[in-house]
Parts: structure tokens; C-alpha cells; sequence
């Protein structure tokens, strides 16, 4: 029997940085989920300049091991970076995982894949939405699902802390992306007909489906995903969510958003593109943030942007993409109005999970 984990991955430095911290460590004393996986393949694809590459090959190839690492500098869609990956997988098990999926109690990893190789599961999973409500009722209909409960609910599960078997990735059509069905397709796994003009779903909806057309329900295993919110000083205070004591994991959320988006340099590019983009002749950022609950979601992500900031520290190989980047930070916390005292409460609170 063998593991591995997949990882899609669009080029944050920094964010890797420490997202590999939870996966291994040079330190043996130091457990770290890495030890329960034979590899990891990452699919990096970001046209992000040369320093901010090589970075990236040094943590893969010489800090950590046991990690496979495909690089395309084209970014391509999260779905066919799954897809791609597949193609060079050897093992016979796999969790797919995500940038912003940090593993702080790392025997989880275990115990999911000891459900499937013993326990007598197929699939260890969260549940998820994130489709049209035709797809979520069509799907409660054909399989009888309870979508009562906290957090995310739906038929379809997170590409994050997600388990099963190689061949049964591969019966699918593998086509882990995002899809669309129009007025009168087949929504094929659930036999409807769609009735919408168009309807939509998120990045591997398309495969929960098919999944669950092949998995009996008993064979399932839930998990909590534990994704990231603008709750979570509230929930620190009543021990809720992420803080209740059992997390061993946390889906931050919406990070890639950061390099390949919203942190640019003074000529408004994106850091990822900065090399290839022209010049925008401004730094002013796009008007995302007119309420409240807005500035709150972005104070959450810049806390996690500013955390791998200061993980990294200085380096003179990528000194110039580390002080943009803390430049862009500080942008967005100024041209957004955010609360430097609210980030930094979430930056102690997060300290107390070990993260």
C-alpha cells in the first residue's frame, strides 16, 4: 500500500514556505503529517518571475524531501493541475489537499487513509455546496442527503482533505474543474435535466457527483473542513469551530487570491505577473471594500499573508519579491481602512493552534 498527497499550486513563495513547515521538518524530534505519505506532488504553474522560482525549487528539492515537483510556468485552471498530476501518480492512495490547507495534528493524515485501506471506506471527505441549488436539489432528491448541520453542506466535497483510491479518481471523466450545463443538458451522474438558463459549480463538483454515483453513502466518512471565516475571533471566544478542541486541520480560504490578485506593486500588477503584465499606471486597488463585514474578510486573509511574510523572513536571493510583498500588504491594509490591531488579534489566536 502506498500514499501521496496533490497539491495545485500557484505560487506564492512565502505561502509555501509555510505550508510545507506543517509537512515536514528537518528536525526527526519534529512530527509532521509528511511522515505518513510516501510522496508529495506539487503542481506548481504560475508565470511568476525567475527568484520567486527558484525559491520554491530549493524548498522542494534540498529542505524537504519526498517531495515530486512539476513546474509550468503557465498558470492553468486548479481542476486540470489535479488532472495533470494524475497522470505521474504511483501510489495507490490519495488526499488531495490545497495551498491554504495547513495539517496542525498530523496523525489525522493517518486515520484517514487507515479508514479506506482498512476500515472499510472509499471516501474521507467534507461536505460541500458551492453548485447551483438545482444540483443541490436534484442530488438531495436522488440520494436522499441531509443537508441539516453546521458549516458547508451539499452533495459534493472540498478538493481539500480529501481521500480515496487512485482508480477511483480514474473512473471518473477527470475533469476536476469548474463546469457549466445549459438549458436542457443532462446533468449526467444525477439524471437531470437542467431547467436554469445556465447553471454552475465550483471546482470538483462535477466529480463529487460522479463519485457518489460510484460510492454508496455508507462508504463515505465525514470529516469537518474547518474553512476559514470572518468569525473567528468569536468563535476563539466560545471554543466554536476551529477552536472547539478537535481541529486537527483548517482550509484558510481563498489565499491564492493574494500573489496572482490582490497584492501588486506599485505599477498595479499582480506579484505573480509583474514580469510579464504591463504597467497598470496606478496602485490603486480595485474597490472591493465597502462594508464592514468586506473589511473584516480582508483583514482575515492579510493576517494569514502577513503571517507568511514573517515565516519567511529576509533572503537575498528573493529580497526584492520579499519586500514588494510586504509593501502590497501594506497597501491593502491602508487603502482598505483595515484594523492593524484586529489582524494582529487574529495572528495571537491562531499562535494558540500552533499556527
Amino acid at each position: 500500500m502506498s500514499r501521496c498527497a496533490i497539491l495545485p499550486f500557484p505560487g506564492d513563495p512565502f505561502l509555501l514556505h509555510y505550508w510545507l513547515s506543517f509537512y515536514g521538518s528537518t528536525h526527526p524530534e519534529s512530527p509532521r503529517w509528511g511522515n505518513y505519505i510516501d510522496t508529495l506532488y506539487i503542481y506548481f504553474n504560475s508565470p511568476i518571475e525567475e527568484a520567486a522560482v527558484k525559491n520554491i525549487e530549493a524548498l522542494c528539492n534540498y529542505l524537504y524531501i519526498g517531495i515530486h515537483l512539476i513546474y509550468n510556468n503557465q498558470q492553468i485552471e486548479h481542476g486540470e493541475a489535479i488532472n495533470r498530476t494524475l497522470d505521474v501518480v504511483k501510489e495507490d492512495y490519495i488526499m488531495l489537499i490545497e495551498d491554504d490547507g495547513f495539517i496542525f495534528k498530523p496523525e489525522i493524515v493517518d486515520v484517514a487513509f487507515k479508514m479506506i485501506e482498512t476500515g472499510g471506506m472509499q471516501i474521507v471527505g467534507s461536505k460541500r455546496g458551492s453548485c447551483h441549488m438545482e444540483i443541490l436539489s436534484a442530488a438531495q432528491k436522488k440520494w436522499g442527503l441531509n443537508y441539516e448541520g453546521y458549516g458547508d453542506q451539499g452533495p459534493n466535497f472540498w478538493p481539500c482533505f480529501f481521500f480515496c483510491r487512485k482508480d477511483l479518481l480514474l473512473k471518473t471523466d477527470r475533469q476536476f474543474g469548474a463546469r457549466a450545463w445549459k438549458q436542457g443538458e443532462i446533468v449526467l451522474p444525477l439524471e437531470h435535466e437542467v431547467l436554469a438558463p445556465q447553471i454552475h459549480s465550483d471546482t470538483f463538483v462535477n466529480t463529487s457527483l460522479q463519485l457518489r454515483a460510484l460510492v454508496p453513502e455508507k462508504e463515505i466518512y465525514y470529516l469537518p473542513q474547518y474553512h476559514g471565516n470572518t468569525d473567528d475571533y468569536p468563535d476563539y471566544l466560545a471554543k466554536t469551530n476551529l477552536w472547539d478542541g478537535k481541529a486537527p486541520w483548517t482550509h484558510a480560504g481563498s489565499l491564492s487570491s493574494g500573489v496572482g490578485g490582490i497584492l501588486t506593486d506599485d505599477q498595479g500588477r499582480a506579484l505573480a505577473r509583474r514580469k510579464i503584465d504591463p504597467p497598470k499606471g496606478s496602485d490603486r486597488l480595485p474597490n472591493y471594500c465597502n462594508t464592514e463585514q468586506e473589511r473584516l474578510e480582508w483583514e482575515r486573509r492579510v493576517m494569514w499573508w502577513e503571517r507568511f511574510w514573517r515565516f519567511a523572513a529576509w533572503n537575498e536571493n528573493i529580497a526584492e519579491f520579499y519586500d514588494l510583498y510586504k509593501k502590497a500588504i501594506d497597501r491593502i491594509v491602508k487603502q482598505y481602512g483595515l484594523d492593524e490591531k484586529r489582524i494582529e488579534q487574529r495572528l495571537n489566536i491562531y499562535r494558540e493552534l500552533g499556527l
